[in-house]
């Protein structure tokens, strides 16, 4: 088996498109009134509309923490923590995403 995707649900549909347009510069593959679908290379993330947000982390991979951390707070991302050494061996950042919690 290998993962495909993930569903998240979102309160408010439309902001969490908005947010992941403007913020991390994605485009929705599908979208209607209850879901939109957007493509990240092997893993298809999956918003459902619903009546409370799901609390989830969504890691992606970057080349450079620091400079990717840097932008996507530059274009409206909450920082969580900033980029830091782990001890677990990778550099991690953490910034929220859309919804409530």
């Amino acid at each position: 088996m290998k993962l495909n995707h993930m569903h998240l649900q979102v309160r408010d549909l439309s902001a969490a498109v908005v947010w992941f347009e403007r913020v991390l510069q994605l485009q929705p593959s599908f979208r209607n009134e209850h879901m939109a679908t957007f493509g990240l290379d092997s893993i298809t993330l999956i918003f459902d509309s619903s009546g409370d947000d799901a609390r989830a982390t969504v890691g992606f991979e970057s080349d450079d923490c620091d400079r990717d951390f840097q932008t996507v707070v530059d274009r409206g991302a909450e920082p969580l923590e900033a980029p830091a050494d782990k001890p677990w061996g990778v550099r991690a950042a953490y910034f929220k995403g859309p919804g409530e919690l």
